[in-house]
Order: C-alpha cells, then structure tokens, then sequence
C-alpha cells in the first residue's frame, strides 16, 4: 500500500494489488496546490486499475488528509459497482489456417467465455495464444484484421471482436550450413523432418535438442529465415559450434551405498567424417572399480540409430563378493518412429574370475546374446516431478555355444513418479529370474541382491539374498536367484527447495519365494540444489535375519 494512501473498499486480493501498484505508480504531492491534481490522479488511476478486472462503473470519493490530525493519510473509497460479462464474442477466422484442427483446438479452450466476468488479461492471453499457436504452425503473414472490446456501460456487458487473417501456410525449405560441410550429412540423418512438409516450430526444437544430444557439438542454433522464404518456403539455418577434438570431465560424489566414488570420461567425438566416436570411462569407489572403452557408428542418426562396440573391466570387493570381469560386446541401439521405448540388440562374450560367499574361487565364461527394452519420460529438469522410467532385459547363454553354462536371466525395472499439486508419490519395481542348469556357476554379477539406497532402505548396500553358515556360525551371502522388490515414497515440501519424505520398501532376494520378506520403512528429506536432488533418509529394516537402523544418502535426479 501507498505509504500516504489508505484504500478500502475493495475485497478482491487481486484487484487490490493493482489499485496499489497504480496508485504508488503517482508522485504524491509536496504542496497544497498539488492536492487537486493528486486527488483526480488518484480517481484515475483507480478506475484505471479495477476496469481491468470488468468494473466499468466504479465510484471513487477521494479524502484529503486533516491537516489537525498527526500523520493523517489520504482515504480512498472504492465502490466497485457492477461487473462487466461478456455477452458476445465474435471469433472469424480467414485464410489457410481457418479449418486447422490445432488452430481449432486453441479456439475451443481460450479463456474468453460468454457470461464470464470480462478479464483484459483473458483477452490479451487469448490474443496471444492465437497469434503463437499459427506462428508455431508457420502462417507466418498471421495478422488481426480487428480486435475490439466494446463495453455497454448501460447493461454492464461486452461485446469481443477478434478477427484473424492466417494467409497462407510456409512450408520447410532448404538447409543453410555456413561453412560446415562435415555437419551436414550427420544433421540430414537427425532431420525430423523433410524440405516441402509444412513447418512446425516443434519439429524445429527437436532437431535442435537431437543435435545438442549428439554430443559433437558445444553449441546449437536452427532458426526459420522467414525474411528470405521463397514461394512460402522458409530455409533453415543452422549453425553449429564443434566441440575441442577431445573432451574430459571429472567428477566426484559419495553415496551411503558405496561411499566415496570418483569418476572420469575421455570423448572424441569426430574420429572421422562419418560421425563416428570414440570414448572411455573410469569408475573408481571402495567396493567397486571400473573401465570400459566404447567406439560409436551412427547407422541412421547418432543419437537413436546407432551401433556401440565396447570392452570393459570390471571388479568388485565387498560383502562375501569378490570378482573380476573382462567384458566385449557388441550392441545395436534404434527407435520406431512415433514410439517413446528405445531397442537395443547385443551380443556380449565375458568372463568372470569371483568367489562368492563359502564357494572357491571359478571362472565362468559366458556368450551372451540379449534384447533390453526401456523408456525414459520426464518433465521438471533437475527436479522431476512427472516421469517414468521402464526397462527389460531378456539374456541367454548356451554350453553349446562358446558358454560353460545354460543360462537365461530376465530382469525388469519400473519408476512411476506423479505429482498432485504439491503432494508427489515415486512407486518403484525391480524384478528378476534366473533360470540354469549349474546355479553355482553363475557369476556373481548376474546374481541378485537387494539392500540399499535404491532397494530396501534399512538395509546395507546388496546385503539381503540367501545365505548360508561359515564354521564360524555367521551368515554368508550367496546371491539369489530371483529378485522381487517393491517401494513407494511420498513427498511434500515444507521450506523453499526442501521436501519432506515417507518411504516404504519390501522385497527380497531369493532362490525361492516361500522365505519371509524384508522390509524397510522411514523418512527423510530431499534438498534441490542448483546440481540436483541430494536426498537423506533414516531406515527402520526388518527381515528374519536382523532388525537394523540405518542412515542412507545420495545425489542425482528421481528417475
């Protein structure tokens, strides 16, 4: 409020806001022969501010502060009076644009409504969804032949006007590269669309996401030259900044899984003219260590179309689980168009060296071909608020075929995450079956286990799975054969950039189903900071092997 002016009068929080900016928008008076001008400045930009909402007959008395009176303050009586509804609303359409079916779908949800309370911000922000949705749709000469409003101030009512002229629809027309030659047959196999089909401002940002998602480059720009369209054709610029020949990045984290962890990718992401790339990565916490090398040929495009040729080593030391692996594999990657899931085909030959709970140390080899199903969908950025997250993995080996063993494992994952206004509930699935002639042969790897951050809080990292007794009398792991694991986590925020979590996991890892499940139940807190979500939780686990409270932590996104 004005710190001179008191208002009354009006109840509407709103319409109270705006008299208030009006008002404090004047330069109040420094002497008495300014109190005139100030008092019909006042009655103005009052009027000014509540016409805005529809009220067209509004009285406004105006009080000078008493000069007897210490600190007195100008009055300002509002009466509203009758609010303004629109009684027509004239809505004509011309030009190629006139039957579009997603021109027509914005006209039948614009906030404009016969016998609604006349809005300015309703007209302007259908004006606007208008003109955006045909800019969008390349009618590019869209212009309003009339947009009027009309008030009877007699019957309190409002007549709208808007008329369009969409003129005639562009279509997409030549690629512009300036000076890129090398980009240009990689962009052609990313395009989603071709040279002649209408122009869509949507087809436009994928291709630049697809770009940016490629890897190759350090910036994008594709842009419509309207300005140089020929014959309702708009060529298409694009301008591409390369990425340095060769590409680091460093990072580190920590986890109550695996503790501290370290990590570091070598990319080059033009080896040569056909788009192909090289890269490498390291992996390096207590339990776990890592390295692989991967060689990328894009088939089709880069990003969704592509074939992935990989060696690896991999070792972990943690539990009653003591490994090494040396992997190769090859993998082709692809997506069907108007489909979400992305396909991957692989044939993976790989050896592994471990010991596992009381058995000796073996080595299996195993030729593996697979098919993994999965979809990614999500909406909020850093911190997601709408998404899910599925993927299936179907793999087999054959003694007959270059394995020691016969060996078909299946696992699933599913992460459903809603939001209803600020409540938001995560529910979480992980399933697994392994089905073998020798079980002991199996390396540990493909075993299952449960327990941790992202299974059955309560619990320590891969702590949960058949066990069986040293001399000793104690419990060791084994790695199950099957793997069942339910979660649901309920959030909600009580400080800025701060939620409130309630969680609870149950499952377990097993060789068969007639054993108890364990469970997990707690709360905790996620904090968004500007790298992402770092979540905190304290677990009460449960299960017939032990009752345990633990703390668990992580960083990263929810899906």
């Amino acid at each position: 409020m004005a710190s001179n002016v008191d208002v009354t009068g009006i109840k509407n929080d709103k319409v109270l806001t705006n008299v208030t900016a009006h008002i404090e928008s004047i330069e109040p008076p420094a002497a008495n022969y300014q109190f005139e001008q100030y008092q019909l400045q006042l009655i103005e930009k009052v009027k000014l501010a509540v016409e805005v909402f529809g009220y067209y007959q509004t009285q406004v008395d105006v009080t000078l502060p008493d000069p007897n009176i210490k600190n007195s303050r100008w009055q300002v009586v509002v009466a509203l009076g009758k609010v303004t509804t629109i009684s027509q609303l004239l809505i004509d359409i011309k030009g190629d644009g006139e039957q579009d079916p997603i021109i027509q779908q914005v006209l039948a949800k614009l906030p404009l409504t016969l016998n609604k309370a006349l809005h300015h911000a309703d007209y302007e922000a259908s004006k606007s969804q208008l003109q955006n949705v045909a800019l969008s749709l390349g009618y590019f000469d869209f212009v309003f032949t009339e947009h009027t409003i009309e008030i009877f101030e007699s019957t309190a009512t409002a007549t709208i006007t808007l008329k369009m002229q969409t003129g005639k629809r562009y279509s997409f027309g030549e690629l512009r590269f300036p000076e890129d030659a090398r980009a240009e047959a990689l962009v052609k196999d990313s395009l989603p669309f071709n040279s002649g089909e209408y122009y869509e401002a949507d087809k436009l940002a994928l291709l630049n996401k697809r770009l940016k998602q490629t890897q190759y480059f350090r910036h994008v720009l594709v842009r419509p030259l309207v300005a140089e369209a020929i014959d309702f054709a708009v060529p298409i610029e694009i301008i591409l900044t390369h990425k340095p020949r060769d590409n680091v990045d460093l990072g580190a984290g920590i986890s109550s899984d695996i503790g501290p962890r370290f990590t570091a990718k070598w990319q080059r992401p033009w080896v040569n003219s056909y788009g192909h790339a090289l890269g490498s990565e390291l992996f390096i916490s207590q339990p776990e260590r890592s390295i692989s090398f991967d060689y990328r040929v894009p088939i089709e495009d880069p990003i969704q179309n592509y074939a992935s040729f990989q060696i690896g080593f991999q070792s972990q030391d943690d539990n009653d689980t003591a490994s090494k692996r040396y992997t190769m594999s090859a993998t082709r990657f692809w997506t069907v168009v108007d489909s979400d899931w992305q396909r991957a085909m692989f044939l993976r030959l790989e050896q592994e060296t471990f010991t596992q709970g009381l058995d000796d140390e073996q080595t299996t080899r195993l030729l593996t071909p697979g098919f993994t199903l999965s979809r990614l969908r999500t909406k909020g950025g850093l911190d997601v608020y709408w998404g899910d997250k599925q993927s299936i993995t179907v793999e087999s080996a054959a003694d007959v075929f270059f394995s020691d063993i016969n060996l078909v494992r299946v696992t699933a994952q599913s992460k459903w995450l809603r939001s209803w206004n600020e409540h938001r509930v995560l529910f979480r699935a992980d399933l697994g079956a392994i089905a073998t002639n020798d079980f002991s042969q199996v390396p540990s790897s493909l075993r299952y286990f449960a327990g941790g951050d992202q299974s059955i809080r309560g619990f320590g990292y891969r702590k949960l799975s058949p066990v069986e007794l040293n001399d000793m009398g104690d419990e060791v792991l084994t790695g199950g054969r099957y793997l069942a694991v339910g979660s649901t986590e309920y959030t909600y925020p009580f400080a800025e950039n701060w939620r409130l979590a309630l969680f609870f996991d149950a499952g377990t890892a097993t060789n068969n189903f007639s054993s108890d499940y364990a469970t997990g139940i707690g709360a905790g807190v996620n904090w968004l900071t500007p790298v992402g979500p770092v979540r905190i939780y304290v677990g009460r686990g449960n299960s017939s092997y032990e009752s345990s409270w633990r703390l668990h932590f992580s960083m990263g996104p929810a899906l």
